[in-house]
């Protein structure tokens, strides 16, 4: 169900900036992503109200989204308020919380069919024992909506209600997230950590995942506090990466430098989709250029690398296998491009690349290239070829990196062609048994 209804409850603490946003921008944005249109907002003094929703507003993330923003006064009727059928509830949140975007998820599905006046959230903490969390209740909407309301106006708070609740309190257990009460110094920090780890992508590959996403969002922490557009870091990292193409295309003590500022564009990649994941400023077009870009700077950098090579070692041979690879690499992104077309995936050739990886476990693609493939995908990932290279480059085997690329290229392109030839066989005939 879209279209739920949500009170914020205004403090002086829901201005704190986390991460380059407010914490009631933030926390508004994310229950937005789950399903929430329509936010009250709640102060004793009107005015501030006021404020706040033309603070809000000025945001173009805001603008932008289907997300509608009232002020909740003494005069406000109750029916404004109610949601459209008397079993939804109506979610009441303190801005200064951070909340794990994924938790609204979860408790959007979980209020639904739910039948208690109240509920709440209960995070597990030490000792496996869990600990109902401040500053969240959701309250039926045909069961005690007025007394809440009118307990909220005349100045108690989401805790003393849940605790002097006379009804049944719902009390609900996500199996994971956070939920921090930003009240002090200690508190700051510790939802300033965990929220900077929702910027991970759960598709990382192990070297991501264990050393580039490590270094990648403690860059990003400090590019949020400077408040850099994500298509701007776009732009700084393929900078880098077309340095590192000229490096090793220069060749001779150049080459490691190259391989230094390769790895460095690997890296920093990762800066620009933590930024969009925790600002909320994914768009269509940052999305074409982080791809695009990350395109130009493999093939630029496997196709100036053999120029290296020869000017190093004066051997020809170089020559002929970058001309190699370059025509495999070119087929293969021309192939990727035109599969993730035809699947109406636009230019996300990334969710292509997931398909292959999980193909392992579909009945007709169970051969033994067809499982070498899927198994070796991960050599694939820019983060692992990117760490391969830079440590073969660094330890002297420039050559031997040159060889694999190429050969690896040839493979990935005469593959992903028979694959792709399987896949549109498999599609027409479940099309044509379904007919």
């Amino acid at each position: 169900m879209t279209g739920r209804k949500a009170v914020v409850i205004l403090s002086g603490s829901g201005r704190k900036r986390l991460l380059g946003l407010t914490l009631r921008l933030r926390l508004i944005l994310s229950a937005g992503a789950a399903g929430w249109t329509e936010f009250w907002l709640f102060h004793p003094d009107k005015a501030e109200a006021q404020k706040a929703v033309f603070e809000l507003f000025s945001d173009r993330r805001i603008l932008n989204r289907d997300i509608r923003l009232k002020i909740l006064g003494p005069e406000t009727p109750e029916n404004d308020l109610s949601p459209s059928s008397p079993d939804d509830y109506l979610l009441f949140m303190e801005d200064n919380l951070a909340i794990d975007p994924a938790i609204f998820s979860w408790l959007a599905e979980k209020l639904e069919g739910l039948s208690f006046p109240l509920a709440g959230l209960e995070l597990q903490v030490k000792d496996s024992q869990k600990q109902p969390c401040r500053g969240l209740l959701a309250v039926r909407a045909g069961a005690g909506l007025d007394m809440v309301l009118s307990q909220i106006k005349s100045g108690k708070g989401l805790d003393e209600i849940r605790s002097g609740a006379k009804e049944a309190v719902a009390s609900l257990a996500p199996s994971g997230g956070f939920v921090v009460v930003v009240d002090d110094r200690k508190s700051f920090n510790l939802a300033s950590k965990l929220m900077l780890q929702t910027g991970r992508k759960p598709q990382d590959g192990i070297v991501a995942r264990l050393i580039n996403r490590r270094i990648s969002l403690f860059l990003t922490k400090y590019f949020l506090y400077l408040n850099i557009h994500p298509i701007f870091q776009s732009l700084i990292t393929l900078a880098v990466g077309l340095l590192s193409v000229v490096c090793v295309g220069y060749g001779r003590e150049w080459l490691v430098p190259g391989g230094i500022l390769f790895e460095l564009a690997s890296i920093i990649d990762g800066c620009d989709g933590e930024n969009a994941r925790l600002t909320y400023r994914i768009t269509r077009a940052g999305g074409t250029l982080d791809i695009t870009a990350d395109a130009i700077t493999f093939v630029s950098f496997f196709s100036a690398l053999p120029v290296g090579l020869y000017r190093t070692y004066g051997e020809k041979f170089w020559l002929y296998v970058g001309a190699f690879a370059l025509l495999s690499m070119t087929a293969f992104y021309l192939q990727l491009i035109k599969y993730a077309r035809e699947k109406g995936l636009g230019h996300n050739i990334v969710a292509v690349v997931k398909e292959v990886e999980a193909s392992q476990k579909w009945p007709e693609f169970q051969t033994i290239f067809d499982r070498l493939a899927a198994g070796m995908a991960f050599v694939y990932r820019r983060d692992f070829f990117s760490t391969a290279a830079f440590i073969m480059i660094v330890a002297g085997l420039a050559r031997q990196a040159m060889v694999l690329v190429g050969l690896l290229a040839f493979l990935e392109a005469v593959y992903f062609f028979i694959y792709s030839l399987r896949k549109k066989k498999l599609e027409s005939r479940e099309k044509g048994d379904f007919l």
